[in-house]
């Protein structure tokens, strides 16, 4: 954070904010910070989980999730695909028949007020293919991540048109829509894609 005039400034405030929109934009963000860097660690979880969904290390291993069903479905964790707050995401397997099927699931912390009402561990998702099972999985997450990016606008938008409407709220939410929507995004920004691609070309002309 910058400070001007002994207030707290946000540091990436876009340049093509005048004064008053700056202002507006600062406390609209302000407000909503706690919550995007949330979502943008929540977004850097699923990117990872992505990019190598069974850890090497296989510290889940011979672990066991029980989801209370009548009867009650015991699955092995063959690796934790995200950590969150209040949760874990587990890629799970059993044998069923003599066939292996998969599941995503879900399992929350025994104190939960959820977990006491509906039970410790719920199926996101299950199926026979656990590489299909996870692209289906990282689709949906990234479709909540953008839910919750749009409830961080709506949050914003009211805070900017409450105490600011006489500047241009418009010009304002949409600076915070489009930092919102990168925080969401699984896809990488344009100039780190570039900066990506100019390192590889440097990296085979000294060869």
């Amino acid at each position: 954070m910058q400070k001007r005039n002994g207030e707290r400034r946000v540091n990436d405030v876009p340049h093509t904010l005048n004064h008053g929109e700056r202002d507006a934009y600062d406390e609209a963000f302000e407000a909503i910070r706690q919550e995007l860097e949330a979502l943008e660690q929540i977004k850097m979880a699923v990117k990872t989980m992505i990019k190598n969904p069974i850890p090497a290390d296989g510290s889940q291993q011979d672990s066991f999730v029980e989801v209370q069903n009548a009867p009650l479905d015991r699955w092995k964790i063959s690796s934790t695909l995200l950590k969150l707050r209040n949760s874990q995401i587990f890629l799970c397997e059993r044998s069923v028949e003599g066939a292996k099927e998969f599941a995503v699931i879900e399992r929350f912390r025994s104190n939960s007020a959820y977990a006491q009402a509906n039970g410790e561990a719920e199926v996101l998702l299950s199926g026979s293919d656990a590489v299909l099972l996870l692209e289906e999985y990282a689709a949906s997450a990234e479709h909540t991540l953008r839910a919750m990016a749009s409830n961080l606008v709506a949050k914003a938008h009211k805070i900017v048109w409450a105490r600011f409407a006489s500047t241009s709220p418009a010009r304002v939410v949409q600076a915070i829509s489009e930092k919102c929507s990168q925080a969401a995004s699984l896809e990488e920004p344009v100039t780190k894609r570039l900066s990506d691609s100019n390192v590889a070309k440097m990296a085979m002309a000294s060869r």
